[in-house]
């Protein structure tokens, strides 16, 4: 039977459990000078102004046998941690030496902050090292909640981060997805765990260090699923995360219903095919070269899910595939596409409005990409232009709500997505060919359309 306890505790008695642990699919300690500078200087003010007691934050813990993970609370606990080993502590020192961090990036930002706390200290404290110590570990408390059972403690975790600003919705997707793992190595999820971390920080040529997993959870996958189903699709919450989640097959328990009969057949071949090397006769990749092995050929954007691993495959195959699309991988591939791309959607003075319009675009090259590959891209990446930059040409400004719920480029995405071949977007084409009234005149735009001979009347 599962225990939950929750109680208020000072520092050292949270710093007394000497058992504490970061588990392998905890996210990198993150946290950098302005989140460091916040905590010292919220506890500094409140030992300034003698409170006997301030809250700093909760603590979520996963109690196994007699090691107790960190389920939520590690980037607050390894800052008081270093705070505490540079004011001299020696409550800091036994988790100093014991805990071990699964990412390399969680060390650097270790380095830097301990860095920034000597200055800060030496610079706010001094000589007064020993009571501000004092008042760290006997009158600051956290709320510490330990429960035994790991699937409480990640339900716990959704509901307090579902709520907060600090934990980006598809990391939420990651801890949910990590614990449908429990038929898999432990070596399997620290790799999956990092691989999805390393996604999160892609450098590309032209747009340095981005957030990959953000844009494609929020844009190419989210958006571009609800707007298949003919559905209005608005930004990507924690509240919609629900849209990837699917259904979990353990080697303990059975399926629930005879429909789950689908699931368990699309891991039977998944395995199989993993396990003999098997390939299928004639498969086609939807790149025509350099057909890598993150990028699975039996994945569909749309499609539902199995939890844990096979999710994962289906997210690094749309990381990998946005990449090479849009962030210059391959810099020769798709070249016609690639300079279309930057010149007529990433003009100089391109306003909010196109940003909005050119998200959409993406996420209709997406799809068409999903369904028909390269050869289907080369072939209708000016049509799917055509309807989507018309907006910009017909509207004195473009909203967000606009582009959100329009009806015909919400019919484009459900048309796209039921085609099974070229035949079936002969109705696109048609709505890409039509007149203009133009109301606004944007150079690079109306030069597009006057160049396929698509009539643009004053309006």
């Amino acid at each position: 039977m599962s225990e939950i306890l929750a109680e208020i505790k000072k520092v050292n008695r949270v710093l007394n459990n000497n058992q504490l642990s970061i588990p392998t699919y905890q996210r990198p300690y993150r946290w950098k000078e302005k989140n460091t500078a916040s905590l010292l200087e919220d506890i500094f003010e409140a030992w300034q102004i003698g409170q006997q007691s301030y809250r700093i934050g909760a603590l979520i813990l996963h109690k196994d046998k007699n090691v107790y993970h960190i389920v939520d609370g590690q980037q607050r606990i390894t800052t008081l941690l270093l705070i505490l080993n540079v004011l001299g502590n020696e409550l800091a020192l036994p988790h100093i030496n014991q805990l071990q961090y699964p990412h390399v990036d969680s060390y650097e930002n270790i380095k830097l902050n301990y860095a920034f706390i000597e200055k800060w200290l030496f610079n706010n404290i001094d000589k007064n090292r020993k009571e501000f110590s004092v008042f760290l570990t006997e009158h600051c408390e956290m709320v510490e909640i330990t429960v035994s059972e790991l699937t409480e403690a990640f339900q716990m975790f959704d509901s307090q981060n579902g709520r907060g600003k600090e934990l980006e919705a598809y990391n939420l997707l990651k801890a949910y997805h990590i614990r449908a793992m429990e038929d898999e190595p432990q070596i399997t999820q620290i790799y999956l765990d990092q691989r999805w971390e390393n996604s999160t920080r892609v450098l590309s040529k032209n747009n340095g260090i981005g957030d990959v997993l953000g844009q494609i959870f929020a844009e190419q996958l989210y958006r571009t699923r609800v707007w298949s189903r003919r559905e209005e699709a608005l930004s990507f919450k924690k509240k919609d995360i629900e849209e990837f989640k699917g259904f979990n097959i353990f080697s303990k328990g059975n399926a629930q219903y005879p429909l789950h009969n689908s699931y368990f057949l699309q891991l039977l071949a998944m395995r199989h095919l993993k396990q003999t090397g098997a390939n299928v006769k004639g498969i086609k990749n939807r790149f025509n070269y350099n057909v890598e092995d993150d990028i699975d050929p039996f994945v569909l954007l749309n499609q539902e899910f199995i939890n844990g691993k096979l999710f994962f495959d289906y997210v690094e195959t749309y990381n990998q595939i946005y990449q090479r699309l849009f962030l210059d991988k391959y810099d020769n591939e798709l070249i016609e596409f690639k300079q279309f791309y930057q010149r007529q959607c990433l003009y100089k003075n391109n306003r909010v409005g196109d940003g909005y319009l050119c998200e959409v675009y993406k996420s209709l090259i997406f799809l068409l990409f999903d369904k028909f590959g390269e050869d289907g891209l080369t072939k209708y990446y000016k049509i799917l232009y055509a309807l989507v930059y018309r907006n910009r040409l017909e509207k004195i400004q473009v909203k967000y709500d606009f582009v959100a719920k329009n009806k015909k480029i919400i019919e484009a995405f459900f048309i796209i997505n039921n085609a099974k071949s070229y035949l079936h977007l002969s109705e696109l084409e048609k709505n890409a060919n039509q007149a203009i009234k133009l109301r606004k005149n944007v150079s690079e735009i109306e030069a597009f359309f006057k160049g396929r001979g698509i009539i643009l009347k004053e309006e």
